[in-house]
């Protein structure tokens, strides 16, 4: 009887955890994987018709966003860059529960922060995070706080 009850709270508890990998990335790493870095502040965001599953986390679907930011200042790139687009996701059903899901990135133009952005190039000319479009949220798309602003 008790080895029925540890197989049963050993079987429920892996049920339980879920768990994902996750690259954890140093500045120094994002910096030299990127093809623009950048301190800018959110202007508009737009849908696109992009629907997808989110890389990486196949369950969650995703809709494609563009977010256009004025850019402050280049720290790699191009120096006379005023503009630039990010190409990155939005959950499709924002009210979807999930035990360690995707932190994506989100802007809110009206309050107008500032971002440290770094970015690679795509083909159509609009940026993507470098760590991915998983968890920007938390390396590629790091919101100023303070005097910062």
């Amino acid at each position: 009887m008790k080895r029925s009850i540890a197989v049963l709270l050993i079987l429920a508890t892996a049920l339980l955890a879920q768990a994902r990998t996750m690259k954890s990335w140093s500045y120094q790493e994002l910096y030299d994987q990127s093809d623009l870095v950048v301190i800018a502040k959110p202007v508009s965001t737009q849908d696109t018709t992009e629907k997808s599953p989110l890389p990486n986390i196949s369950s969650v679907q995703v809709v494609g966003l563009s977010t256009e930011f004025d850019i402050s200042l280049v720290m790699k790139g191009d120096k006379s860059a005023k503009k630039a687009t990010l190409h990155h996701y939005r959950l499709a059903d924002p009210k979807q529960l999930m035990i360690n899901g995707p932190h994506l990135a989100s802007f809110d133009s009206k309050q107008h922060p500032r971002y440290l952005l770094f970015l690679h190039r795509e083909a159509d000319g609009r940026y993507s995070p470098v760590s991915g479009q998983t968890d920007p949220a938390l390396f590629s798309v790091v919101k100023l706080e303070g005097v910062a602003q």
